[in-house]
This record gives structure tokens, C-alpha cells and sequence, in this order.
């Protein structure tokens, strides 16, 4: 997939610029003379002064650990076992000077678009590639037909999911209503359901391709 994101559309950015502070030169003032100090015990614990002890004293606050990101993706159909990497985005300018949220792009791996759901978890999981460039990790995508199973990986839990629809979407002549409508598949989804997006056809950028599918149904 190139680096233009397949949502295309005008988001506006503005920078925020924060400027660093450096480390302060120490000023010199002169030396005190040290006055002597009468050897005092420290003071018992005050609980007016809101002192406590030991066993008082309330438990430290706990962080919630990360939530675990898919590291692997494989779709035995088309030969497809690679690595899955966490995607962001960047602001970037389109032709007529308007700026939009452009994704970054996976080098040799498929990436998670990281505003998209977690496998397990319910919604929509996305997942992008490219297709003529770079490993080319989405290049067969074409060749993927309902019925076809993806494992996606997070560390040792797999999830298994079943290809429902595999369509073909106009990009580069696409109206501003039909880029919506587009971006819609990689949108937010109540059920859970794994999304494939890549560029199409296979030596071209002209269209996109999105693949669906959802949970392996258990026996």
C-alpha cells in the first residue's frame, strides 16, 4: 500500500510547538558558616498532624498494564505468515494545499491501525499492507475468496477468522462522497470483525482492496 491513507479525508491539524527549558546556570553565593546543632530524637508520629503508621499507611496506586497488541498474521491461502506491527498517523498535504491525517505505513509486515479494536475485544480490527512495495505483504489479496481462514496472532492467543467479502473500491478517481463511503469499511464496528485493506491492482495504486472476516464460528 502507498503512503497516501486509504481514508483520504481532510482532517485539520494544527502543530503545537512547546519549546524545551535547558538547565539553569547555578548562581554563586557564598559560603554560610555551618551553626552546631543540639542532637534532638526525631518525634513519635502525630495522627492530629495526620501522620501515619506503617500499617496506616494506604496501598501504593497500581498502572494497568498495556493492553497486548496482534504480532502475527497468517492467511494459509494465499502462503501469507508475516509479522504485524502498531500504526499511527502523520499530517500530510494533498494537492490543493488542505491538510489530512495520512497513516504510516508497514515495512515488510502488516500493520494495526491503533484507533482500531484489539482481537477479542469486539469491533473492528484493521489491518493494512502494502502491495507492490516494501515486502508486498498484501500483494494476493485479489486471491482470497469467502470461506478462506486468517489466524491473527497476540503472542501466544490466536483468533481465528473466516473471510465474509472480499470488494474492490475506486480511489483515485473516487468523488469526496465516495471516500467517505470507503472509509466507512475501516470505520468503528459493533460486532468484531477483521479488516484487510490494501492498495489494487497489483502493480497500480488506482483502487483499494478490503478484505472482511469474522470469527471462526466454534463447532
Amino acid at each position: 500500500m502507498n503512503r497516501r491513507d486509504f481514508l483520504c479525508w481532510a482532517a485539520g491539524l494544527s502543530a503545537l510547538g512547546i519549546a524545551g527549558c535547558g538547565p539553569a546556570a547555578a548562581a554563586q553565593v557564598p559560603a554560610l558558616p555551618v551553626q552546631p546543632v543540639a542532637e534532638v530524637a526525631p518525634p513519635l508520629p502525630n495522627r492530629a498532624a495526620g501522620l501515619l503508621t506503617p500499617a496506616e499507611t494506604p496501598p501504593t496506586a497500581t498502572t494497568t498494564p498495556a493492553r497486548a497488541l496482534p504480532d502475527r498474521l497468517q492467511i494459509p491461502a494465499i502462503n501469507v505468515d508475516i509479522p504485524v506491527v502498531e500504526l499511527g498517523w502523520h499530517p500530510a498535504r494533498n494537492r490543493d494545499g488542505q491538510i489530512f491525517s495520512e497513516w504510516d505505513v508497514a515495512e515488510y509486515a502488516a500493520g494495526w491501525h491503533k484507533n482500531s479494536a484489539l482481537p477479542g475485544e469486539g469491533g473492528n480490527i484493521v489491518l493494512s499492507g502494502h502491495n507492490n512495495i516494501l515486502g508486498a505483504v498484501f500483494r494476493e489479496l485479489d486471491r482470497l475468496r469467502q470461506g478462506h481462514t486468517v489466524t491473527l496472532w497476540v503472542g501466544e492467543q490466536r483468533y481465528e477468522y473466516t473471510i465474509q467479502q472480499v470488494v474492490v473500491l475506486p480511489e483515485l478517481k473516487a468523488t469526496h462522497e465516495q471516500r467517505i463511503a470507503n472509509a466507512r469499511w475501516i470505520g468503528p464496528f459493533d460486532e468484531e470483525r477483521l479488516t484487510l485493506v490494501s492498495c489494487w491492482p497489483r502493480n497500480n495504486n488506482t483502487h483499494r482492496i478490503v478484505v472482511v472476516a469474522k470469527p471462526h464460528a466454534a463447532d
